[in-house]
């Protein structure tokens, strides 16, 4: 709150300044088209009109500086929500354990790591999804986008939204009532394409062979290998073309 008085603050002096300045010039450029003003006076006023801008300068420098450290502050309050919330972490540790190969089934019996059982209620996993779809509404709203979120918070989202786990569990019975995670999961993968931390070719070749394996295997959510968890079991193939362009828009 205090940081948003700040700005505002901040806004109104800006807007006093450039009054002031129009103000300046405009009577410097009367007068000195008029002739009215000595030499000295002349030079008076333009050290004023440097001033003000030098002011100017200062304010929006001050402004901008405001805003980075608010928007860092609020990335630092968005990810102790995270990993202070039990059940974030019981299902992200719980999920990595899984790709990790030590989760007590897996410790227990030499189990492969598609195969690992793990069972959360829906109303954690519904609660994990929630979290992301608040971080895309947030992206939409422009505070913060994925060049600051990207290497904090995607491993966390693909980790979660490519397993087996949640997609059987939510996802794909589901779909329409989390058009927020097909949208985030789409356009994160979409701009980190566009970075060089994937091809397209890539995810066109994960959606192809996933798709297959779905229509083929229903056993496929646990076939398909995930070590790649930005690419493994991608949403836009456990959807038909039709429903995800509905779900999606695109």
């Amino acid at each position: 709150m205090k940081s948003i008085n700040k700005r505002k603050t901040m806004v109104l002096v800006l807007a006093v300044l450039f009054l002031i300045l129009i103000t300046t010039i405009s009577t410097f450029l009367r007068d000195y088209f008029f002739n009215s003003y000595d030499g000295v006076s002349l030079w008076i006023t333009l050290l004023e009109v440097i001033g003000v801008l030098g002011t100017i300068i200062i304010a929006i420098m001050q402004l901008r500086d405001s805003k980075e450290i608010s928007r860092a502050t609020f990335i630092v309050e968005l990810n102790r929500t995270f990993v202070e919330n039990p059940d974030y972490t019981e299902i992200y540790n719980a999920l990595q354990n899984c790709l990790d190969k030590k989760c007590t089934l897996c410790e227990n019996s030499g189990c492969d790591v598609t195969h690992c059982e793990i069972h959360f209620e829906k109303s954690k996993i519904s609660n994990y999804l929630t979290f992301f779809e608040t971080i895309y509404i947030l992206y939409k709203k422009e505070v913060i986008s994925f060049d600051i979120i990207d290497d904090l918070f995607a491993y966390r989202f693909f980790l979660a939204v490519h397993s087996r786990l949640i997609q059987q569990e939510k996802l794909i019975p589901q779909p329409e009532n989390f058009k927020n995670i097909f949208l985030l999961e789409k356009e994160w993968l979409d701009y980190r394409i566009m970075h060089g931390k994937h091809t397209q070719a890539e995810l066109d070749e994960a959606c192809e062979k996933y798709r297959k394996a779905l229509e083929t295997d229903g056993e496929a959510l646990n076939e398909v290998e995930w070590e790649n968890v930005y690419m493994a079991r991608p949403l836009k193939a456990i959807v038909s073309e039709e429903k995800y362009k509905k779900i999606t828009g695109k």
